[in-house]
């Protein structure tokens, strides 16, 4: 097995670009990998002697495993003969079906002939006479034997069965050696077309790929998918159909050396860059998935002021909001894992505090050993065992999600960039029921946290001098206006050398040149203060 994590500096790749985490890197921002290239630029020139290698590239979901292909497929582009690439995602098929083999053999046809069709063939599959109509348009097809032109002819339509199933898997080879040329099929998500052995009438799916595949010569086999043990079984057990057909190359996250650099280099072109000291503490809070680190990216150039202000702001907006890109992400990811199964929850719940045992585990979940070792079996690559023999989560990001959304939860973004005195605030305030946020907008303004509860919204200032708190006029005024601009509530929270937190009543400050807070301005009952003021309008935004 080979793994690929950290490279020379002379191996990165990447010109100045803004951050894009929608798509694949785009040539100017494919990044690191030169490894990883090194090696697929192998297989190429393998196949092209004859000798196609299968490739399994293992990595979670989001590491850039596809990026990879369709950077070894730009570079091969300056080749006289470069390889034609076909690239698939098993869940852009879903419900996963034997479908996936038509959609392979059609994209062939689309990368070897739509260029001499003058039209994409694909988009015409739909309509099987239109399909035909496409193909004839093309010189290369015509030139084609009789009884491909046939097999083609007829792609769209063709049952999935018996020999017309084998001859839908046959057409990227015969189509690449009709005409002189060679193709990389890329399955990613391969470990799903498993299942398809299992359905009643279906046959042996792998066993089939297996046979048909192994008499190729012109074409080669990338696999890669996220759900990293069963892909590994499928590739080296001795059980497998395709036991020591595949080479395994691992596909980590990056390191924290390429992260900085990836969130420094990436960040150049804006008006808010991001030096190395805040791409450190980025990647020391969502790790190095190269997915995480755009997204984050993304969010922490369009804020300004200290870093910690950035980071803060950026992480609320992505991952600690109900919206945020990675709390979507997270929150599918979670509804796959667990579906509607409770008890899987509670068990992903137990193990976002940390790594614990067994028994640990069933004692939080309330289950018998016997019962939790099941219900870890079914969670798979979710997570793992580490060497102390305790279970945990693989996803450390996944992990702070999930503490976020737990009882309490809305204190996490303190804990992770907030000093000392504001988390005590928010551990009062989450005590008190409130949903506690860093707010942008009040993080370059008078205020230093939002809190909400129910419909009410709290500005917050947190001071960290003893009784009596002093302000200056124009301090106390700026708080004043963005309480009536937004249409807050708002109070001073004072927080002793002990961490200590009083809240402070402002309507009970003597005025007199300077502002003063004294022991009288104390909250003893901060909700009955709350539920006298007037209801709030409208909700400040984060």
């Amino acid at each position: 097995m080979l793994l690929l994590s950290n490279v020379a500096k002379s191996d990165l790749f990447w010109e100045p670009a803004l951050f894009s985490a929608s798509t694949p890197a785009s040539p100017d921002g494919f990044f690191n990998r030169g490894a990883e290239l090194a090696l697929l630029e192998d297989a190429i020139v393998k196949l092209q002697r004859g000798a196609p290698k299968w490739l399994c590239l293992v990595g979670p979901r989001k590491v850039g495993k596809t990026s990879l292909l369709r950077e070894l497929e730009r570079r091969g582009r300056a080749q006289a003969r470069a390889p034609g690439f076909v690239v698939i995602d098993v869940f852009e098929t879903m419900p996963v079906s034997l479908e996936v083999f038509r959609v392979v053999a059609i994209q062939a046809v689309e990368v070897l002939l739509s260029r001499d069709a003058g039209r994409s063939l694909a988009a015409e599959a739909g309509t099987p006479s239109e399909w035909r109509a496409a193909l004839v348009k093309s010189n290369r097809f015509r030139g084609l034997p009789s009884d491909l032109q046939t097999t083609l002819g007829e792609l769209p339509t063709t049952p999935l069965e018996g020999a017309a199933l084998s001859a839908v898997l046959n057409v990227p080879e015969r189509l690449a050696e009709a005409l002189g040329a060679h193709l990389v099929v890329a399955i990613d998500e391969f470990q799903e077309l498993a299942t398809l052995s299992g359905a009643r009438g279906a046959p042996e799916v792998m066993s089939l790929l297996r046979s048909v595949w192994q008499r190729h010569r012109r074409t080669a086999y990338f696999v890669s998918g996220s759900a990293r043990s069963t892909l590994l079984e499928l590739a080296t057990s001795q059980s497998s159909p395709f036991f020591q057909h595949f080479e395994v190359m691992e596909v980590p996250a990056f390191d924290e050396a390429h992260a900085v650099e990836l969130l420094v280099e990436g960040s150049r072109d804006a008006s808010q860059r991001i030096g190395p000291a805040l791409a450190a503490r980025i990647f020391e809070v969502v790790g190095g998935s190269p997915f995480y680190l755009q997204v984050m990216g993304e969010a922490v150039v369009l804020e300004s002021g200290g870093a910690d202000v950035r980071l803060r702001s950026a992480l609320q907006r992505v991952l600690f909001s109900e919206t945020g890109r990675l709390s979507l992400y997270f929150l599918n990811e979670f509804q796959r894992l667990v579906g509607r199964a409770t008890t899987l929850a509670a068990t992903l719940n137990a193990l976002a505090q940390g790594p614990r045992t067994l028994t640990e585990v069933a004692n939080a979940i309330h289950g018998t050993p016997g019962a939790t070792l099941g219900y870890l079996a079914r969670l798979r690559d979710a997570v793992a065992r580490n060497a102390a023999g305790q279970w945990q989560l693989t996803d450390a990001t996944f992990a702070l999600w999930l503490q976020w959304r737990q009882p309490g939860g809305s204190v996490l973004p303190m804990k992770l960039v907030g000093d000392e005195a504001e988390l005590a605030v928010a551990q009062l305030l989450a005590h008190l029921g409130f949903e506690l946020v860093y707010q942008s907008r009040g993080s370059r303004g008078a205020f230093d946290l939002l809190a909400t509860r129910g419909a009410w919204v709290l500005a917050v200032q947190v001071k960290r001098s003893p009784l009596p708190l002093r302000f200056t006029r124009a301090a106390w005024e700026r708080m004043e206006a963005d309480g009536e601009r937004y249409d807050w509530q708002w109070l001073i929270a004072q927080v002793s050398a002990q961490g200590q937190v009083q809240l402070l009543d402002p309507a009970k400050a003597v005025k007199r040149g300077g502002v003063v807070l004294s022991e009288k301005a104390v909250l003893e009952r901060p909700l009955d203060w709350l539920e006298r003021r007037r209801p709030a309008r409208k909700r400040g935004k984060a």
